[in-house]
């Protein structure tokens, strides 16, 4: 049954969904004060030489594809079709698995609640950016 929804979504939605999650990520932990938070929390030394950023970009764009489709797949068996029903499911997911993920990771990577709470919010905010363009790119 849940297969049948595949041939129901919007490709294009969730394309533009995906990418307009990795371009609020991107400024989200590149542009100062909240930048200078994360880096500060998670023990990040933005001046230091890390992977190339293909290797980094490539499967955080695949697995923001593979959410996005997840929530679109959501949206549509629910049947959400109106802005608030895009905002309400993406609060949800957000604060469901966004806030919760990233509160089960601070716990056992002890980085603090600043850290927690920065990478929840993150979440809350891109889950409903997401849902919101699904829901009414139906």
């Amino acid at each position: 049954m849940i297969f049948d929804f595949f041939d129901e979504l919007n490709w294009l939605a969730i394309v533009v969904a995906t990418i307009a999650w990795f371009a609020f990520s991107a400024i989200w932990y590149s542009v100062p004060p909240l930048s200078k938070a994360w880096q500060k929390a998670s023990k990040v030394d933005m001046t230091a030489e890390g992977p190339p950023l293909a290797s980094l970009f490539g499967p955080t764009l695949v697995g923001y594809f593979v959410t996005t489709i997840v929530i679109a797949l959501i949206a549509r068996g629910i049947g959400a079709i109106e802005v608030v029903d895009g905002v309400a499911l993406g609060a949800a997911l957000g604060v469901g698995f966004g806030v919760v993920s990233a509160l089960v990771t601070q716990i056992y990577e002890q980085k603090g609640s600043s850290y927690w709470l920065l990478n929840g919010l993150n979440a809350v905010i891109a889950y409903i950016i997401v849902a919101v363009i699904v829901t009414l790119w139906v």
